[in-house]
């Protein structure tokens, strides 16, 4: 029987071998980037600016010419096929130096919450996707105490004032939490001009939050963008 299994899977492997999510090149192990794409797109580096109340921004990976393509079919075609790559991603490089200090003495993540209406269109949190088997890992609670009250518009047309402006006052406590001496970690999918995770961190540092970090998927902090 387990012979006819590793003929099966043999056969599998040669009609469908795994491929790189990226540029589909083949891989010894599905989901995986091919060293090529590693190597371009894997990042796992602190933002050396940080938008106050934020004390640590780290990335995982870049987001042009990186996991654009992946998180696009993820949020705009609600395409869950991608997630399995993403999640990969986050394994692999879990035990970086860099994560390992981010999460260190961690009480719990956050992740950055989609209003009623989108979450309502999409059927999911892509944030909450991506990122709740890692921190399951991790023995680390993803806890959704965030709301956004406000609907605001797609924000990738805006820039930092602009951004400001749309999302002052929009994130809220879904109930007043003691949060005094914590340690949380904002996560989110992208990591753009720090608005949206700088207003989530301002209601957490209301309700007493004595640290706050983010971790986002991807970013391209650093990065000369033609």
């Amino acid at each position: 029987m387990n012979f006819l299994k590793e003929i099966f899977a043999a056969v599998i492997y040669f009609l469908f071998p795994p491929r790189c999510p990226v540029c589909r090149e083949i891989v010894e192990e599905r989901y995986q980037l091919c060293e090529t794409c590693a190597e371009k797109i894997l990042r796992v580096d602190f933002s050396d600016e940080v938008p106050a109340p934020i004390e640590k921004v780290l990335r995982v990976a870049k987001y042009r010419d990186g996991l654009q393509p992946l998180l696009h079919k993820l949020k705009f075609d609600n395409n869950l096929n991608v997630l399995p790559a993403l999640k990969k991603i986050l394994d692999d490089v879990s035990n970086r130096e860099e994560m390992l200090k981010l999460l260190d003495g961690t009480d719990f993540a956050v992740p950055v919450p989609l209003h009623a209406e989108r979450f309502k269109e999409r059927g999911f949190n892509q944030t909450e996707k991506i990122f709740e088997e890692f921190f399951g890992k991790k023995n680390i609670p993803l806890k959704k105490i965030l709301i956004r009250r406000v609907e605001t518009p797609k924000l990738y047309k805006f820039g930092k004032a602009e951004r400001q402006k749309i999302l002052k006052g929009v994130f809220a406590a879904i109930e007043v939490e003691n949060l005094r001496g914590k340690k949380i970690l904002i996560v989110d999918d992208i990591f753009t001009t720090g608005t949206t995770v700088s207003e989530c961190a301002k209601v957490l540092r209301e309700l007493g939050a004595e640290k706050i970090s983010v971790l986002a998927l991807s970013s391209d902090f650093g990065e000369k963008i033609h």
